[in-house]
């Protein structure tokens, strides 16, 4: 993330150098004040009077101008930073989510938000303001020494207030995001899950763990609350009796004639102006501390990103359709644990290999390293002789269809969920459905193609969903097809017709794997992988040895 940041220095040095003028701009309501008690006052000239005035007017106006320029400029910098940094980060979720036992990063966006507010906001007009403190203290010390040490000694005082506070409330602060974070992945599954919970009777277990969550978040916002609103009070304590102290003093000072009237009022309000940036700086804590917290997410995030362009921008040459496509001797771990061992099979176009064997074997897991989704500790997958990782992804992607076991459609219409949310080009859309024989079904749809699916959408049947997933897996005309239990949502009619997909996929030679406990499929197949616990039960077989397993 550093080097993301490091780009936008000119940019808030240049709001720092507006900050410098805004903050020398508002000491002419101060030397105002002083100069008018002790030189308007006392020569009782009109003149004077009203160019002062207006000078200090004029000051005003230029400082809202200022301040008008230096915040559009903080928000740029936090939209233009978003602009930046979203596709890096957005690729880095995806890139963490499908990697083989990581965990799925659904914060990284939430994070960037935390820093974008955090530039654009008021939390950093206080980082800005901090390095004039002591330009306002040094005033106060040329006005009279005592004041000046009486001014160093409250800012002091208010600075370690400030330090206590971050020392108190960072561990607390750190725990209440990760205690907010793990709320929301519960409230999220709960809700897509609300229909087995309803069915099943769990809504009094479910209230019960969300209230234990929810109790959590209520205990750390309820001890972060009393803390902050403990150190606001104090501060706003420690600087009023700062000012009244040096008012005291001044007033002391102007007994003994050693000071002005207008010293007195002006040494009062450069102390106010010096504490307001520490006083900013304490109330602006909390979203200084979630920036940082959300810095040191995204850093970790980013130290793990494995794509090196943005995801947008992917460029290259579309790979050439292989003659082969071969597992040699493929090994997954999670952790200490095997998955699979030693898993291996040579595909040519137009062969079917189906993959079988008891849940919990590895087979999905198989699928997905097959699909270059997951990486194997040994061994790899082969198109031709090239290692499936040698491809552009995004570029072989659009080379490869996969029919996962859990079926999902993204918020948009049929047409662009098969066409993968990419350009719509009709025919091609039309001719995947046609060979996924989903066609029929998608014009018996309200608006046909055009139909909404997904959030907000039509709601469809499984059979509907795997279809139409059947149709994107098949958009592109890909050379490799991975089906995880096509047919476990559909009906008979649903399973014949898979059926004849097969067989037409086999015509058009492309490379089909299929996960499935149904025998007929498994006749189909020219080669059998029965996994048992990780390992090859029955080898490399063909018709005759997908015979055998009916006997």
């Amino acid at each position: 993330m550093r080097k993301y940041l490091v780009r936008f220095l000119p940019h808030l040095g240049c709001a720092f150098f507006f900050s410098m003028f805004i903050n020398v701009l508002a000491l002419a309501y101060i030397l105002y004040l002083r100069l008018l008690f002790d030189k308007v006052m006392d020569s009782r000239s009109m003149e004077t009077l009203f160019f002062l005035t207006a000078a200090v007017i004029g000051a005003y106006v230029v400082s809202g101008i200022l301040e008008v320029f230096r915040s559009k400029l903080l928000v740029r910098i936090g939209v233009k930073f978003d602009q930046i940094v979203a596709g890096r980060i957005f690729g880095s979720m995806l890139n963490q989510s499908v990697t083989a036992g990581g965990s799925k990063h659904t914060q990284g966006l939430k994070d960037l938000n935390s820093i974008r507010n955090f530039l654009g906001g008021t939390g950093i007009f206080a980082l800005f303001d901090t390095p004039w403190v002591p330009v306002y203290l040094a005033v106060i010390f040329l006005f009279h020494p005592l004041l000046g040490y009486l001014a160093c000694a409250g800012a002091l005082i208010l600075l370690l207030l400030v330090v206590v506070q971050e020392i108190s409330t960072t561990r607390m602060q750190a725990s209440h995001s990760q205690s907010a974070m793990n709320t929301e992945q519960f409230l999220n599954s709960s809700m897509r899950n609300a229909q087995t919970v309803y069915a099943m009777g769990m809504f009094p277990s479910m209230s019960r763990h969300w209230k234990q969550y929810n109790n959590q978040d209520i205990y750390y916002e309820d001890v972060l609350a009393a803390r902050n609103g403990f150190f606001q009070s104090m501060a706003k304590f420690i600087m009023m009796g700062t000012v009244v102290v040096i008012m005291s003093t001044g007033a002391y000072l102007v007994i003994i004639n050693e000071a002005t009237l207008g010293t007195m009022v002006a040494s009062a309000m450069f102390m106010s102006r010096a504490l307001s940036p520490i006083m900013m700086l304490g109330n602006a804590w909390r979203s200084f501390v979630d920036a940082r917290l959300a810095y040191k997410r995204l850093n970790e995030l980013m130290a793990q990103e494995k794509l090196d362009t943005d995801p947008r921008t992917i460029s290259g040459d579309s790979p050439q359709k292989p003659e082969s496509c071969r597992a040699d001797n493929v090994t997954l771990f999670l952790g200490q644990t095997p998955v699979f061992q030693d898993i291996s099979f040579d595909l040519k176009p137009g062969e079917m290999l189906a993959i079988t064997g008891p849940s919990g074997a590895g087979k999905t897991s198989l699928a997905r390293v097959i699909m270059g989704i997951w990486k194997p500790d040994q061994g790899g997958i082969y198109l031709d002789d090239k290692p499936l990782d040698s491809f552009d992804q995004a570029l072989l992607g659009c080379k490869m269809g996969y029919v996962p076991q859990e079926v999902e459609l993204f918020s948009g219409t049929v047409a662009e969920n098969i066409a993968r949310l990419g350009q719509v080009d009709s025919p091609a859309v039309v001719d995947a459905a046609m060979q996924a024989q989903a066609h029929d079904m998608i014009l018996s749809l309200p608006q046909g193609y055009d139909t909404r699916v997904g959030e907000g959408g039509v709601a469809l049947s499984g059979g509907q969903k795997q279809r139409i997933v059947l149709a994107r897996a098949l958009y592109g005309v890909p050379w490799l097809l991975v089906m995880d239990e096509p047919d476990s949502h559909l009906d008979q009619t649903g399973r014949e017709a898979i059926k004849e997909v097969l067989a037409d996929l086999r015509k058009k030679e492309l490379f089909v794997v299929v996960i499935t406990h149904n025998q007929e499929l498994i006749k189909m197949a020219d080669r059998v992988l029965d996994l048992q616990h990780g390992k090859v039960f029955v080898g490399e077989g063909g018709s005759p040895d997908v015979k055998k397993l009916d006997d």
